[in-house]
């Protein structure tokens, strides 16, 4: 008999679950703390210098998100072939991975490229935008084995082996800030001319084609990934490619969704002046920490709902996911609490003057509660990923993030009727009603697709 009664299973899930999302945060916080380290060590050379970083990286993220997301459908899809025991089939899917990896880095460097267009559209005065011409530059030569180490890496965490990219991470991580200054301050003893901000995109560049190397070397070598043959045969398969571009394409268009509301919110509130920007900045950077936490535990929910799902074990995916949706929550939760009692202390941290400290401090306290319902509708679109389920979600995000959230957020900020705010709380409290609606759309939609997958058959 089980001392520990139906809470054995429980907390197997439980640690399972933590095992897979902590060394998927620590991947994404390390990639995260690479722009962190380039804005710094950027402040530290001249204001043009600075502007082009930003210009040159809010051009490159929404292209590269939008790309990389794309491969995202690789992690349903292999962690359903793990479960069911399909092991030649992960290798299949992987190698068609790579293609699509080439491909759409192809195509995103040729975005990239065409950097005199991207800056003519920004405004950007000509200073800055020869600058950003040079910053993407770089971009564009590490698209491609940028988007091989993402498709490796949703290959890791769909076989639960998330620590290998981890390490290849941290240890990038640690090599950026030399190099950073080699190529952003020059190097008399190399010979190195100071290339600016330039240089930071050089940098991740080359740590790119590092990385990627990496990645290669570790699916060919390590033990674990042998009996995956990940390097049996790179022919187009048809039928494999039109599956993950029917998940991926989805996946990459809700990103785009996400990440073009958010910067569309800073070049609609610039009007309200410098201090409206600026505490909006600060609720951004403080909104990616908080969401790289909600990220993680959706993907490893999705993982392991994916996995029984592929083993055919319907109930056990319903708890796994359940657990998944109560842990998110709490941890969200706890964020929230954070937040909000400490939100004037955050802001004054952040900002000096006065009027971006106050605007900032109220900014973070609605940021307590939209992270929550963030996380809330994050939990039931992955879960609806493991069931290969992304073009509805896709729709909803959509109607919500856009229309509701940013289409609503202006409105409300421009018509007056929010009162005589000149800052982005109007466009908090519309993404607050936004990720309320998506949440309640999404979980209609997962309820309907359990109802479906526990159904007994005919």
């Amino acid at each position: 008999m089980n001392p520990d009664g139906p809470l054995a299973p429980q907390r197997t899930r439980l640690k399972q679950l933590l095992r897979l999302a902590g060394p998927v945060l620590v991947s994404q916080l390390a990639v995260m703390a690479n722009g962190v380290i380039d804005t710094v060590m950027a402040g530290h050379l001249s204001p043009t210098e600075l502007a082009s970083l930003g210009l040159g990286t809010s051009i490159y993220i929404i292209a590269y998100v939008s790309l990389l997301s794309v491969l995202l459908g690789l992690s349903p899809i292999v962690a359903q072939h793990f479960g069911a025991g399909r092991i030649d089939a992960i290798g299949i899917a992987f190698g068609q991975s790579l293609l699509l990896s080439i491909l759409l880095g192809a195509l995103g460097s040729m975005l990239l490229l065409g950097a005199t267009n991207w800056t003519h559209l920004s405004g950007a005065p000509p200073e800055v935008a020869d600058k950003v011409k040079s910053y993407l530059f770089w971009c564009a030569l590490g698209v491609i084995p940028a988007l091989i180490v993402r498709a490796f890496s949703a290959l890791c965490t769909a076989v639960s082996r998330p620590r290998l990219v981890m390490w290849i991470n941290l240890a990038s991580l640690c090599a950026k800030v030399p190099l950073n200054a080699i190529l952003m301050y020059g190097s008399d003893a190399l010979v190195i001319d100071p290339m600016g901000a330039a240089g930071a995109a050089c940098s991740s560049c080359l740590l790119s084609y590092a990385c990627a190397v990496a990645v290669l070397l570790v699916a060919r070598r390590d033990r674990a990934m042998r009996p995956f043959k990940l390097f049996g045969s790179f022919r187009p398969q048809p039928k494999q490619l039109l599956e993950l571009l029917k998940l991926g394409l989805p996946i990459g268009g809700t990103a785009f969704i996400d990440v073009s509301a958010f910067a569309s919110i800073a070049l609609l509130i610039a009007p309200f002046g410098a201090a409206a920007s600026a505490s909006q900045q600060v609720a951004s950077s403080l909104t990616g920490v908080a969401y790289m936490f909600s990220l993680a535990l959706a993907n490893a929910t999705m993982v392991l709902t994916a996995q029984s799902l592929g083993a055919g074990q319907m109930q056990a995916a319903r708890e796994v996911a359940g657990l998944g949706m109560r842990t998110a929550m709490i941890t969200a939760a706890c964020i929230a609490l954070v937040l909000l009692l400490g939100n004037d202390l955050i802001a004054n941290a952040y900002a000096s003057d006065p009027e971006v400290a106050q605007t900032a401090a109220i900014l973070i306290a609605w940021l307590a509660i939209h992270q929550w319902l963030d996380s809330l509708q994050l939990q039931y679109a992955f879960v609806l990923r493991a069931h290969k389920i992304a073009n509805l979600p896709f729709w909803i995000y959509v109607a919500c993030l856009w229309g509701i959230g940013l289409g609503g957020g202006a409105w409300l900020s421009f018509s007056g009727w929010f009162g005589p705010f000149q800052d982005a709380r109007a466009f908090w409290w519309a993404g607050i009603v936004a990720c309320a609606a998506a949440a309640i759309a999404l979980r209609i939609l997962s309820q309907q697709t359990w109802r479906r997958a526990l159904a007994p058959s005919a």
